[in-house]
This record gives structure tokens, C-alpha cells and sequence, in this order.
């Protein structure tokens, strides 16, 4: 699992493509903390709107596949997230966070929901491999984060 106490623009580069996406997505969430349903639950909030910004690119039935696939996986991590379910082409996308939260916790439920995240991160770097689906993810983050880490590429080479 990744740090829950990541910082914005601080995804150690050591990570693999898919670890250091996934930060930036929730790194994100937590400056649009004021709004949303997932206000409290970043990782919820990451998945949420992830699902929108891929469904434009890959269509609300493949996005909806690659998310199921990543649920179920997740799941078998950690299974408290039999409550979680996903409703397409509906906003929000994830229902059932509030259940799990009253059940199992607010941290546990964040972590798992992280793992998820990850999960379709990765699932999506290997159908289309890593630098495409980077490409396709960051088109939803703001601009800034696209040149912190052109910049943080730079200086590594």
C-alpha cells in the first residue's frame, strides 16, 4: 500500500509508474478536498473521478470492465469492500463507502480503496502498456502536476 501521508508533487520516483499515478491521483483528490461526495475518502474520490476522465477515452463499457476487474481483484485483498458496488454512467460511480466506513473503518476502507486505485493502474499499464495509460490519466490532473514531473524527469536524466 502506498503512504496515505504522500504530498503533492512528492511521489518518490523510486515507485513504479503505476505506484507514482496512483499518489498523484489521490495527492489530487486531497486538494479538491471541499467538494465531492468522497470529500473525506481521497482514494474514493481518485477512483470516482478517474472513472469519468477514462470513460471519455475508453468508453463507459470498457472503463466499467477495467474497474470491475480491478474491484474483484481488490477484493480478494481485501474483502471489505463486498460493500462497495459500481454504478456506470451514474455519479458518483462508487456506492457503498459510507457502509464500509461505518463498518470496518475510515482508514481501512481509504486503504483499500488505495489498492483498488492501484489496481487499475496497473491492469490498465498492461493492456496498454505503461506510457499510454500515464498519458491517458494525466490528461485529468491539472496541468501543474504534468510539469512537476516533466521537470522531476528531467533532472533524473
Amino acid at each position: 500500500m502506498l503512504c496515505a501521508a504522500v504530498h503533492f508533487f512528492s511521489v518518490p520516483p523510486h515507485l513504479s509508474p503505476a505506484r507514482q499515478i496512483t499518489g498523484r491521483l489521490i495527492d489530487h483528490s486531497r486538494t479538491l478536498a471541499a467538494s465531492g461526495p468522497y470529500f473525506a475518502h481521497p482514494p474514493a474520490a481518485a477512483l470516482d473521478r478517474l472513472y469519468l476522465d477514462l470513460a471519455r477515452w475508453v468508453g463507459s463499457d470498457g472503463c466499467h470492465a477495467l474497474f470491475t476487474r480491478a474491484l474483484a481483484e481488490a477484493r480478494t485483498k481485501h474483502p471489505i469492500l463486498d460493500t462497495i458496488e459500481l454504478h456506470p454512467r451514474s455519479t458518483p460511480y462508487l456506492d457503498g463507502v459510507a457502509e464500509s466506513v461505518e463498518q470496518h473503518g475510515a482508514r481501512e476502507t481509504d486503504d483499500a480503496l488505495e489498492v483498488m486505485l492501484l489496481i487499475v493502474v496497473e491492469v490498465l499499464g498492461r493492456l496498454i502498456g505503461d506510457e499510454m495509460a500515464t498519458i491517458l490519466i494525466e490528461r485529468g490532473l491539472p496541468e501543474s502536476v504534468d510539469d512537476a514531473d516533466r521537470e522531476r524527469r528531467k533532472a533524473e536524466a
